[in-house]
């Protein structure tokens, strides 16, 4: 909540909004601006995404989305053409007069077109400008990563159509949205936007979610070849065993006989590895695996564990049929965390443990031009990098509660071999390095990476980074 304004911001649906929206547009389109009554209201307003700022009981600001298949009239209406998916127009944003110095409307906006982008998928989005209202806003929009595409209609209703669409413009559109909302959130009064994922879920719309696009995207492996990974993921299994054991024995485990779900299982070792831990004694254990590659090497190589192909958006397991499930280096992969959290608690059943372990990417500590490679890494990655710090509040939307947190610090002070201390790991300069050489393969930073790793091994500079293992417990009213 913006505590200074005492702003929180709420999906809400048109059946309990919308008179008084429809009230907020009037007063703004038709009140201040002098234009007609048409612009009140939106056909599709029954059926759209309505994101408001609420404040004292009363909404002070919203913004509205649409979305159309191919063939909508609209889409012809705007002289635009058919595209493989969902077309999202944005639209009827207003806010009150005493609350536009805040920006109120422009904050919560951002984090729509972030939350569409990461659960929708869209193909396109578009918006209609009048061109007898704030010619200014051509170019502002333009600013946002929107493009000029031509004019329609004449005269007073005369309207310039402004469009983001291709898969290049449409990423980096997803990625400047997500950039602007994280520094948003970050500052001073944020207005944290609840998951839309959840809202749709909720409100019977989950149909909308684009868990099968979603789930056809691997994007941890579209810059890493299978076979090139498969040596560094079967030494951080082994490496991350070590540091698990006493994490595994501090949780309060369902006891035998209980189900566990391992969501992206990869190779397979992590899984085969802890199924032999005494908290799983008893346990029936398997694993879902969305990588061909992956999945094979791990059937091959464990026979005697239960790999499935699946996805974190679509494991194929029936509901309510695990007490636990883990996530190990997963949740960072991930476009929408959101829609693996619906997922997850689909599948897990009351009470069940939620079990996650990842890098926490926002407590990398090392020289400026090192860190510089991460931190421009973390924006420029589809995934989630910096989830494991937005976790908490994010799982609490999906009914998750708190039962454990604990972080290790990962660092490079080691001599030949790992050391292990209490919230602790000393690793060699190589091997720490080795932890990072994924950054390598990123296009976007392969000079930037090359200067950070000659300065690392041409100084004894120190660099660290924390793994997080959360674990969650589902409530019963999930």
């Amino acid at each position: 909540m913006d505590r200074e304004n005492g702003i929180e911001a709420r999906w809400m649906t048109w059946h309990e909004a919308g008179d008084e929206i429809v009230d907020l547009r009037r007063r703004a389109f038709v009140d201040e601006l002098g234009w007609s009554e048409r612009w009140v209201r939106h056909a599709r307003d029954p059926e759209g995404l309505h994101l408001c700022a609420v404040s004292g009981g009363k909404i002070v600001a919203v913004i509205s989305a649409y979305l159309y298949e191919p063939g909508a009239p609209e889409l012809a209406d705007a002289a635009l053409p058919d595209v493989d998916g969902w077309t999202v127009q944005l639209g009827k944003r207003v806010e009150v007069a005493e609350h536009r110095g805040h920006l109120v409307s422009a904050r919560i906006g951002t984090s729509m077109v972030r939350q569409i982008c990461e659960s929708l998928r869209p193909a396109r989005f578009f918006l209609l400008l009048l061109q007898n209202g704030h010619p200014h806003l051509v170019d502002r929009y333009a600013r946002r990563g929107f493009a000029r595409y031509g004019d329609v209609g004449s005269g007073d209703d005369a309207l310039t159509v402004m469009t983001v669409e291709g898969e290049e413009a449409l990423e980096e559109f997803h990625l400047k949205n997500r950039r602007v909302d994280r520094e948003t959130a970050s500052g001073d009064d944020p207005i944290p936007v609840p998951s839309l994922v959840r809202f749709l879920a909720g409100t019977g719309r989950g149909d909308l979610l684009a868990a099968d696009r979603l789930g056809a995207e691997n994007l941890y492996l579209e810059s890493l070849p299978p076979g090139d990974e498969l040596p560094r993921l079967s030494a951080q299994g082994r490496l991350m065993l070590a540091e698990q054991r006493p994490r595994l024995a501090a949780t309060p485990f369902p006891p035998a006989p209980a189900s566990l779900l391992d969501i992206g299982s990869g190779p397979g070792d992590y899984l085969a590895a802890i199924a032999g831990e005494t908290p799983f004694a008893g346990y029936r254990v398997q694993g879902v695996e969305p990588a061909p590659e992956l999945l094979a090497r791990a059937r091959a190589a464990f026979p005697g564990h239960t790999f499935r192909p699946g996805s974190a958006y679509a494991t194929g397991e029936a509901d309510s049929s695990h007490d636990v499930i883990t996530a190990h280096f997963v949740l960072v992969h991930l476009r929408s965390p959101d829609l693996a959290l619906l997922e997850m608690r689909r599948v897990l059943r009351p009470g069940g443990l939620l079990y996650v372990v990842d890098g926490d990417n926002t407590s990398f500590r090392g020289p400026d031009v090192i860190r510089h490679v991460v931190e421009t890494y973390n924006h420029g990655y589809a995934g989630d990098r910096l989830i494991m710090k937005d976790l908490p509040a994010r799982a609490a939307e999906f009914g998750f509660q708190p039962v454990r947190r604990f972080a290790t610090t990962m660092r490079n002070t080691g001599g030949t071999g790992p050391v292990f201390g209490p919230d602790e790991i000393r690793l060699g300069r190589k091997e720490s390095w080795s932890l990072l050489s994924f950054l390598r393969e990123w296009g976007g930073g392969t000079e930037a990476y090359r200067e950070a790793e000659e300065h690392y091994f041409g100084t004894e500079c120190e660099i660290s980074m924390n793994v997080e293992t959360q674990v969650y417990r589902l409530g019963s009213a999930g």
